[in-house]
């Protein structure tokens, strides 16, 4: 968040409604006090492992889950979600398709959570893993996922003796931690956790991935009644900064945008990742992320998730880039 706050008045595309985002800010401390605003197990039957699974399991999972977290509509019009059949006639759509596709791996006995499996995994059990229900719903950016699962365990292996629970113990449960935290091991060690732009001469640093890592963890940690050690700094995570949150900000009119922006984003227009208005987008949700967090008094794990579920269920068209950020 420090690298964010010097640009967050200046963008050119995207502007926050004060107006509107104090009305949702009202809204969501009446939601707090009706004790509404709730912290995620992430437990969806089939698509993530149940409640009561073992910590290794669920380090296992939410790891290797979110090495590949982005991108899940395709880039061709219709833009269609990622989707596949999980099992026989339940059906899957966006991050949930790619949760429920690594539970039927495991089920089908492909060593998905294995560090030396996946050092070597071949494109074509890649591509069963991720099978979807027609060719108009496959996942998009394929081989980049092949490349990051080759990556990520070829360095799970060799500096984590292929255990996720090695680096959180190596971070003493902290996200950051004079840069042995979580946050700070998955961006200097694996770079494909690493998510910078540089927008008005800095260096951003949105971190997406490596922070929803530790905040998807940390909501089945809170719900596991002391069975799983507690992140001790879930407060420093930063704003997720993906394309629901700032969708769900703009349908709610917080966010708004040009109308050279909001005409490309209707016409499915495909933004490079260092597009000026793709890095706005990002900036002033996180302005508007971390207002609300400080001025409700809850945490980014509370504030994204109810956002979040707003960004999934409204019907308008989210921004596309191809980008394994997010």
């Amino acid at each position: 968040m420090r690298t964010l706050g010097p640009v967050w008045e200046n963008t050119k595309n995207v502007t926050i409604n004060e107006k509107m985002l104090q009305k949702l800010i009202r809204d969501m401390k009446q939601k707090k006090e009706n004790g509404e605003l709730i912290i995620p197990a992430w437990d969806t039957p089939n698509a993530q492992p149940p409640i009561g699974c073992s910590l290794t399991e669920w380090l296992n999972y939410v790891c290797t889950a979110n090495t590949i977290n982005f991108a899940f509509s395709n880039f061709n019009y219709p833009c269609e979600k990622f989707s596949i059949e999980y099992p026989k006639g339940v059906f899957w759509k966006g991050a949930f398709a790619m949760g429920a596709s690594l539970m039927r791996a495991r089920e089908e006995n492909i060593p998905i959570f294995d560090a030396w499996y996946l050092s070597e995994i071949s494109i074509e059990d890649v591509g069963r893993i991720f099978r979807s229900i027609d060719e108009d719903h496959q996942i998009p950016m394929f081989r980049q996922r092949w490349e990051i699962f080759r990556e990520i365990g070829k360095i799970l292996a060799s500096e984590y003796d292929g255990s996720w629970l090695d680096l959180f113990e190596k971070a003493n449960w902290l996200a950051f931690n004079n840069g042995k935290g979580i946050v700070e091991q998955l961006v200097a060690n694996f770079p494909s956790f690493r998510d910078t732009r540089v927008y008005g001469g800095r260096l951003l640093e949105f971190h997406k991935r490596a922070q929803l890592l530790v905040m998807e963890y940390y909501g089945r940690a809170f719900n596991s009644k002391g069975a799983f050690p507690i992140i001790g700094d879930i407060e420093d995570i930063g704003p997720i900064a993906d394309y629901e949150v700032p969708k769900a900000l703009e349908y709610l009119s917080v966010l708004e945008y040009s109308p050279n922006m909001k005409a490309a984003i209707q016409s499915h227009f495909v933004f490079s990742p260092d597009d000026a208005i793709e890095v706005e987008n990002r900036l002033a949700m996180s302005c508007v992320m971390k207002k609300i967090c400080d001025e409700v008094g809850i945490g980014m794990p509370q504030a994204d998730y109810y956002i979040w579920e707003i960004g999934r269920k409204a019907k308008s068209p989210h921004i596309l880039v191809p980008t394994i950020n997010y």
